[in-house]
């Protein structure tokens, strides 16, 4: 048993979605506890996971610097995309309310807006700031 790092609910209230320092990320069923799936492919602990606004796929953000998208009622691994980019490990993961972005933070100081959703995932902006001597976000378009 290892440390889970974060929890998310389904949009419908019916799933979980957990990450965990073991580096899965699980789907559960609420009103049952009852795992139904563990995705599988982070290197490093799970520290950030969130649902898209239909409930259909996971997104998790992981200490090994990569973000996934996961089909999320699958019962085995079903991983549609992998994102790599930041220099330092994923905090926190966010789908945009229409679900045509992703946002990621990174413990590198920055921000980045990803489209997961063409045929390949494309950086679309990486904002840096939030610290004392940068005090303002800029965004760089890719």
């Amino acid at each position: 048993t290892r440390l889970v790092t974060t929890v998310a609910w389904s949009p419908d209230g019916e799933y979980l979605v957990s990450g965990s320092w073991d580096r899965s990320v699980r789907v559960w069923k609420a009103k049952t506890m009852e795992e139904v799936g563990r995705l599988n492919g982070h290197s490093h602990q799970v520290s950030s996971v969130a649902w898209s606004q239909g409930g259909d796929y996971v997104v998790s953000g992981s200490r090994d610097r990569s973000v996934r998208a996961w089909k999320a009622k699958m019962v085995e691994n079903a991983g549609i995309q992998t994102v790599t980019g930041h220099s330092s490990g994923v905090g926190s993961v966010a789908y945009s309310p229409d679900f045509k972005s992703l946002a990621s933070a990174s413990f590198d100081c920055s921000v980045k807006l990803w489209d997961l959703f063409g045929e390949k995932p494309v950086e679309k902006c990486t904002m840096r700031g939030h610290s004392k001597d940068n005090p303002e976000c800029t965004c760089t378009r890719n």
